[in-house]
């Protein structure tokens, strides 16, 4: 008898396979066109790939309510820790103050789901920044994100779509 005939293990999901060829074409696109580090577009199809398309659009449109707040706030902050690099010694006040300043933001304009993503898009730019412009890094994580919810959004739709309701438990990841 082979080990195989004794374990009975599920198949993969769509959702699954869904989101991995989006992360398959995020970097192929990033690779395509000359783009570096793709890890913000694969994390944004990742985040989006929902059972639904519905709900891939939801989440995708938090998603980039949420890095835009994260990015301007991020950009904001940016700015202000290099105009005081001579000041402070470390990023870490900046990083735990602008934390807090993005989810309080989220907050105010209700959009407490955001607060995750937003702070993750103003750490990304305050604290990975390179030496580019901070204007253009900011402008490129917005674009990296939107990248990634399209690609997502675009294999959700074309692939397998799954209509409201039609999910066992919404978990099929």
């Amino acid at each position: 008898m082979l080990l195989g005939d004794k374990i009975n293990l599920p198949k993969p999901g769509f959702r699954n396979i869904k989101t991995a060829l989006s992360v398959f074409l995020c970097i192929l696109v990033f690779e395509l066109t000359g783009r570096s580090n793709p890890l913000i577009a694969c994390s944004a199809a990742i985040i989006c790939m929902k059972e639904t398309v519905y709900y891939s659009y939801k989440k995708g449109a938090d998603r980039l309510i949420g890095t835009l707040l994260g990015g301007i706030v991020g950009l904001a902050f940016l700015l202000i820790k290099n105009s005081l690099l001579s000041v402070l010694t470390t990023q870490s006040v900046i990083a735990g103050l602008g934390v807090f300043v993005v989810i309080y933001l989220c907050n105010l304009l209700n959009k407490s789901d955001t607060a995750v993503i937003s702070s993750i898009v103003f750490l990304a730019i305050v604290v990975g920044a390179s030496d580019t412009s901070p204007y253009l890094y900011a402008l490129n994580r917005v674009i990296d994100t939107f990248m990634g919810i399209i690609i997502a959004l675009a294999v959700n739709k074309t692939i397998h779509p799954m209509k409201s309701g039609n999910s066992k438990s919404g978990l099929d990841m």
